[in-house]
């Protein structure tokens, strides 16, 4: 008949962790204090960072943009051109506003790098410091995305775009001039096409002999025509803004959470008063 063999000490019991907390109680709420506070401490060395928040409508949402594609479904049966519709132009503008290209060119247009990278910047001097490679681009813009953050809500359609930066004024001013810039390049692009779609019809027009096809190509440009005129004119392009960024107060951090930072220093406090509780009761056991 065979039995199971249990190895003795392998078991930790309830009880003897509770005698363990007893005897170390000392030491433990020593580390905690001590890791708590030294938390508490950094937390008010980390640089703080605010958050600004601008809500903008897309443009499947705002109705400029379905009167200025009104006439391109005509025109994409006469041209052969395949134009999606306003949802999939929304999508388009919001990956614009998200692209490397857009980013890049904000960055330049503004002298971001000098921010961004302030602490290798010598302000007085006008320059890089001495001995540091002076960023790129492509770093500037991987760390200007990281700063930027855009969410949007699938049910409503609603966009917020989110800068988080030391610089509450700062982070505002991006935050909407972000989206109305974007606004400004879709809006030129816009017109930009419509203008060759419309010349594409004026050429067409002189080539086409059947008295009917040809007023239809003559009524699919006066609706181009009608979409340009919306385009140049109209405040809101491909972006509507609902709630402008404004700089949040001065307490309204971000970061860093000092509560987060007291209760993780607390938390590693009782680690270490653990492997110190753990180390001295190995040493009394030897000397046993």
């Amino acid at each position: 008949m065979t039995g199971t063999v249990e190895t003795p000490g392998q078991e930790i019991s309830l009880l003897a962790i509770w005698q363990f907390v007893w005897r170390n109680t000392l030491i433990l709420a020593f580390c905690f204090v001590v890791c708590a506070a030294a938390a508490a401490a950094v937390s008010y060395l980390v640089t703080p960072r605010f958050r600004a928040e601008a809500t903008f409508s897309p443009a499947n949402n705002s109705e400029n943009f379905g009167q200025l594609s009104g006439g391109l479904g005509s025109l994409a049966a006469i041209a052969g051109i395949n134009v999606g519709g306003a949802g999939q132009k929304s999508e388009e503008a919001l990956a614009y506003l998200r692209s490397r290209g857009f980013t890049t060119e904000f960055i330049e247009k503004h002298s971001l790098l000098p921010i961004l990278y302030a602490k290798q910047w010598d302000a007085q001097r006008g320059q890089w410091n001495m001995g540091v490679d002076p960023p790129t681009l492509s770093a500037a813009v991987r760390r200007f995305s990281n700063i930027r953050e855009i969410s949007e809500d699938r049910r409503t359609g609603i966009v917020t775009l989110s800068i988080v930066w030391s610089d509450r004024v700062l982070a505002a001013q991006w935050a909407n001039a972000l989206i109305a810039e974007a606004d400004t390049a879709l809006r030129q692009r816009g017109v930009a096409e419509l203008g060759r779609s419309i010349q594409y019809l004026k050429d067409e027009s002189v080539r086409i002999p059947d008295v009917e096809i040809r007023a239809a190509v003559y009524k699919v440009m006066e609706s181009e025509l009608k979409d340009q005129m919306l385009a140049r004119t109209r405040d809101a392009y491909a972006f509507e803004v609902l709630d402008p960024a404004v700089p949040p107060d001065p307490k309204d951090k971000d970061s860093p959470n000092r509560v987060l930072y007291v209760v993780v220093g607390g938390a590693f406090g009782l680690l270490v008063g653990c492997a110190w509780g753990l180390a001295r009761r190995r040493r009394s056991d030897r000397a046993r």
